[in-house]
Order: structure tokens, then C-alpha cells, then sequence
């Protein structure tokens, strides 16, 4: 019998990512069927091709994925020894509100510290093209709720996001980014400062290798992390091509939570938002109506 026992959870996990046949939804399919991750490892090529969605080449694959194990462990020790941990979806210490999401990812690259299930989390998004006004109004009142001891969620673009960080950072609060990216390539590469600066109290996430760069598929993917990360989402400016705060805005009406809108500047798509349910905020005074939803 296979020895995994030298062999953390995360690695496990990984060496089945390195098959390039194991993604997210998959993932949770096998756990579903064979219950734990040494199962899966230890499963012949019969049981695996008569699950749902596995073809023969995809479970020849997976059968084969013992044979990562070892570059996935030396890869998660190689991490950890530059400050860079790993905590798979097994994990108690990974956010449990993450499991919420029908893809979940299977494994969380971080940079800081992890945070506590029992805390408040609001994401911010929205443009990166916007104007003075937009910027000032969401650091105004990512501040606000930083002082409430609510801890800001976002992904470091320009604009909006930048400055839902910035506003939690002046008040010494805790703010998280979830990166389209690996680590090695901090995307805008402009916010490289701030986002060392964020793992000074809150953290980097990032569900990719740390050598891993943007591309177009990845910022989408990123979205349902900084609404699943959430108990609720402020949108700030939008312009007419944001469509990524679009897809944010959709995936948080999907999954239930609480939107709010901010008022204030123009907003083409704020019938959709509506739509959608998103409550507006037509001042800074009413961030008090966020507070009020995260109780």
C-alpha cells in the first residue's frame, strides 16, 4: 500500500492538481464518492472511470498522481521556507465560509494571517477608472467600517479596490486581497508596496502557484474568492466596461449575500444592480446600514 502518511494535506491535494485532471468541482465529485483524498490516491483506474465525469484518460491520469507526491511535497516545504503557507480545503484553519461556493478552491496560497471564522468581512469593488470622487468616498468608508472592527475584502486593481484596501490600512484595520495571480507577480505591479503592507495585519491570498501570471481567466476566478470571502459586498463606481464587478455582483446575488451600491457619480448599470437587489448608499453615515446587516 502507498505510504501517504509522510505527506501533508496540502501535498496530497496538490500532486492531484499537478495531474492537470483535478480542478475545483472535480475535486469535490471524488470527495463526494470516495470520501477522503488517500482514497482517491489509492483508487485503481475501474473506480475511477465509473464516476460521474471521469473518462478514461482523465482516470488514468488520476491513478497516476502518486507519482507527484514527492515534487509536491518538496514544493510546500520550498514555500513555507520563503513565508509562503498553504492550507488546503480539508483544513480547520481554512475559512469556512469558503465552502459556500460550489468550487471552493482546493487550496489557498497566503501571505499573512488567516482570518478568524467569527469576524465581520465586507468586500469593496468596482471600477478602475474612476474618478477623485469615487476614490475619496470608498476610503472614507472602508475607513468607517475598519474602525468597527469590520475587516475590507478585495483584489488589489486599480481604483476601487485599491482604495477599499487604503481606507482599511488608515484605520490600522485588517484588510484581505484575493490576487488573480501568484505571488511572484503581484498584478497591478504598481500595488507590490501595498499589498506587503496588507500582510502586516490581514493577507495575501492567492489560489495559484506563486510563478503563476494573470491572465483574463484567472480575474474572473477571482471574484467569486472576494465575494465568497464575504458576509457582504459594497460596489462603488462602476463603468460601462466593468465587467468584472458585474460577474461579482452576480455571483453574490447567486449566493445570497447582501449588496450595497454607493450613490453618487454614474453608475450604467445600476438598474441590474437593482435588480439584483443592492441597497443603496447615498452618504458616508450610512455605512451605519452595513454594520447594521452584519449582525
Amino acid at each position: 500500500m502507498l505510504e501517504l502518511s509522510q505527506y501533508s494535506s496540502a501535498a496530497r491535494i496538490l500532486a492531484l492538481k499537478m495531474t492537470g485532471q483535478v480542478g475545483p468541482r472535480t475535486f469535490l465529485m471524488l470527495m463526494e464518492h470516495l470520501k477522503t483524498v488517500e482514497n482517491i490516491l489509492l483508487a485503481e483506474v475501474e473506480e475511477l472511470y465509473s464516476l460521474p465525469g471521469i473518462g478514461e484518460g482523465r482516470a488514468k491520469a488520476i491513478y497516476k498522481a502518486d507519482t507527484h507526491l514527492d515534487s509536491a511535497q518538496q514544493t510546500i516545504d520550498n514555500l513555507e521556507a520563503v513565508d509562503t503557507q498553504v492550507v488546503s480545503s480539508l483544513e480547520e484553519a481554512y475559512p469556512s465560509i469558503l465552502h459556500e461556493l460550489n468550487d471552493p478552491p482546493m487550496l489557498l496560497y497566503f501571505q499573512g494571517k488567516l482570518p478568524l471564522d467569527d469576524e465581520k468581512r465586507v468586500a469593496i469593488i468596482g471600477s478602475q477608472d474612476v474618478s477623485a470622487e469615487g476614490i475619496g468616498d470608498v476610503v472614507e468608508l472602508a475607513k468607517k467600517l475598519a474602525e468597527d472592527n469590520v475587516s475590507i475584502v478585495s483584489g488589489l486593481a486599480r481604483g476601487i479596490d485599491t482604495a477599499g484596501h487604503m481606507g482599511a490600512l488608515k484605520a490600522e484595520g485588517r484588510t484581505y486581497a484575493m490576487l488573480p495571480s501568484g505571488f511572484n507577480h503581484i498584478y497591478p505591479t504598481e500595488n507590490a508596496g501595498l499589498a506587503k503592507e496588507i500582510t502586516s495585519s490581514g493577507c495575501l491570498f492567492s489560489e495559484y502557484l506563486p510563478d503563476t501570471k494573470v491572465n483574463a481567466g484567472q480575474l474572473v476566478n477571482r471574484n467569486r474568492l472576494i465575494v465568497g470571502l464575504s458576509q457582504a459586498i459594497i460596489i462603488g463606481e462602476v463603468s460601462e466596461n466593468s465587467v468584472g464587478t458585474m460577474d461579482a455582483a452576480l455571483c453574490c446575488h447567486q449566493l445570497g449575500k447582501l449588496m450595497f451600491v454607493i450613490i453618487g457619480g454614474s453608475n450604467p448599470h445600476y438598474e441590474k444592480l437593482a435588480e439584483y437587489g443592492a441597497i443603496p448608499l447615498t452618504n458616508i453615515e450610512d455605512y451605519k446600514l452595513v454594520l447594521k446587516s452584519l449582525v
